[in-house]
């Protein structure tokens, strides 16, 4: 797959685990599990410790991305803040508007998040 398709795709991924995580009961880390990117988040957040810190100080600016990885964290955390900033307001506007229908919505996804953990 071309860079900037992984890319799109990732941050795609992102947009899910931000609305997974504006949902009640439901977690952006469950996302990243069944969309097949929790291993490569957990090491690239790892990847973020001294030396890479190190490196930034040094004004080494590419080795410093190429170590956390920001080639993927980036489009992710772009596509986390962007839903949950565009999906918080809807939350709460459907919390007074559509109560029932959203906590319907919202269990749903609980229980479909957990058949596919299981």
């Amino acid at each position: 797959m071309g860079k900037f398709k992984n890319q799109i795709l990732t941050y795609l991924k992102g947009i899910a685990m931000g609305g997974a995580d504006v949902v009640p009961g439901v977690s952006g880390g469950t996302i990243a599990f069944i969309t097949g990117i929790y291993t490569e988040l957990l090491d690239s957040i790892k990847s973020v410790d001294g030396q890479a810190l190190k490196l930034l100080r040094k004004f080494r600016f590419k080795d410093f991305w190429t170590k956390i990885n920001g080639s993927f964290l980036l489009p992710l955390f772009l596509g986390i803040v962007t839903s949950l900033v565009s999906l918080s307001k809807l939350v709460k506007y459907l919390l007074v508007e559509e109560p029932i229908s959203l906590w319907s919505f919202f269990f749903g996804l609980i229980i479909i998040s957990s058949i596919l953990v299981l």
